[in-house]
């Protein structure tokens, strides 16, 4: 069901696991997410699922497709998850392929959550044309689902440690979203990977999240979901 590019090699890690446990301890002292529903658990029955589109990120590249962040964020939820996920790509850039609003042009189907994350790959185009690609991919996605809530997650420290660039591109994206009402999570503002953990999220060698940073990264997800849209699971 899902759709993914550009996959790589399952990265684990065991080395990272000890640190990727603090990280996953301050993830459940700040949030309250109910535990991910076994391997045969069915989808609440009251949402369609989860629509995700994005970048490398959330194709799992480096790691495991099957589980990156928005499958992970999805069994958390309960839902579903289509992930349309192309590595390199962005809301300008597409690297050989389609750019997120090429792609929204295009999204189908019944979901209850939309979820656009990433960024990092436009960080080198000119800021006015994210912002304009940005803001028409949500009208876009807005008006394709229409009764769906919807969700943008920011980049991530791509590469860790952030440079004023991805704060700019992060910020840039923030505003696009706001401008047209649409809720905004910023990994950087809020520091979802500090950087004397980052390298349990993240693999200092492909700058991309190891099987370990994607389950911190969707549970983490799944958590600003419920706080911003508590209404999905009344």
């Amino acid at each position: 069901m899902e759709q993914l590019t550009h996959v790589g090699a399952v990265s684990r890690r065991a080395s990272l696991i000890g640190a990727f446990g603090a990280v996953a301890a301050l993830t459940a002292a700040a949030t309250s997410v109910p535990a991910a529903p076994g391997p045969h658990a069915q989808p609440h029955p009251s949402n369609g699922g989860m629509y995700l589109l994005g970048d490398s990120w959330a194709a799992g590249l480096h790691a495991d497709p099957a589980r990156a962040l928005g499958q992970v964020a999805a069994e958390v939820l309960g839902m579903t998850a289509h992930v349309d996920a192309v590595s390199g790509t962005g809301y300008v850039n597409t690297a050989g392929h389609e750019n997120y609003l090429q792609r929204a042009r295009t999204a189908s189907g019944a979901p209850r959550l939309v979820v656009v994350q990433g960024g990092s790959n436009d960080d080198h185009q000119a800021l006015d044309e994210i912002t304009a690609n940005a803001e028409e991919t949500y009208r876009v996605l807005r008006g394709r689902f229409p009764s769906a809530r919807l969700l943008v997650l920011g980049p991530g420290p791509d590469p860790e440690p952030v440079t004023e660039l991805q704060r700019t591109v992060d910020t840039t994206l923030a505003a696009a979203a706001h401008a047209v009402g649409m809720h905004y999570v910023s990994m950087l503002q809020r520091d979802w990977i500090p950087s004397r953990l980052a390298d349990s999220v993240i693999d200092p060698d492909n700058h991309h999240p190891t099987v370990e940073g994607h389950a911190y990264l969707g549970t983490r997800l799944a958590a600003s979901v419920r706080l911003l849209h508590p209404t999905l699971f009344a």
